[in-house]
């Protein structure tokens, strides 16, 4: 019979939804900082966010029992911190759900709610500036990578090369 059911899970860690930004004064932070109060609990939060996992799992990885990891894994998705993603069946055939973190990062923000827009502008923001500056470091990567002289054997040259009696000319001196 174990053959015939999915055993593997599709789920992912991944979080790819827009960030969300909890204000300390809110309800939902309330509850999630109440999640949160416990060792056990964050370090369940974190085995999910290095992998998705059953409670049986989750037990396992973070040295707990079973009725307490799923006190805990109870606690965090009411909070709105993890997901049921997936369910898969163990060898005997029993349903289990596969926990992973939520699909939307959370921030919680100390500060005046008129600012929220604001804040995650500029999450934003920062975002798009890393990702334009690693493109523009690939263009210059890719710009000046073929200018460096090509020993014979067509590789670039390594910096030994150059400091042994290789005949090469050293790199970075000017050519002659």
């Amino acid at each position: 019979m174990s053959g015939l059911l999915p055993t593997g899970t599709r789920a992912s860690s991944e979080q790819d939804g827009e960030p969300k930004a909890l204000w300390l004064d809110s309800d939902d932070t309330g509850e999630l900082l109440s999640s949160l109060s416990s060792e056990t609990a964050r370090a369940v939060l974190t085995e999910l966010h290095d992998e998705p996992g059953t409670a049986s799992e989750i037990a396992s990885r973070v040295d707990t029992s079973l009725q307490n990891a799923r006190h805990h894994l109870s606690n965090l998705e009411q909070a709105g911190v993890i997901r049921i993603a997936d369910t898969r069946y163990s060898e005997k055939g029993r349903e289990m759900s596969v926990y992973a973190p939520s699909e939307e990062p959370l921030v919680v923000f100390v500060g005046r709610k008129e600012r929220k827009h604001t804040f995650l502008d500029s999450l934003r923001g920062l975002v798009s500036v890393i990702g334009a500056l690693g493109l523009v470091s690939l263009l210059v990567q890719w710009l000046v990578t073929p200018t460096v002289n090509q020993n014979v054997s067509g590789q670039l040259p390594r910096v030994g090369d150059a400091l042994g009696n290789s005949g090469a000319t050293p790199l970075g001196a000017p050519p002659e």
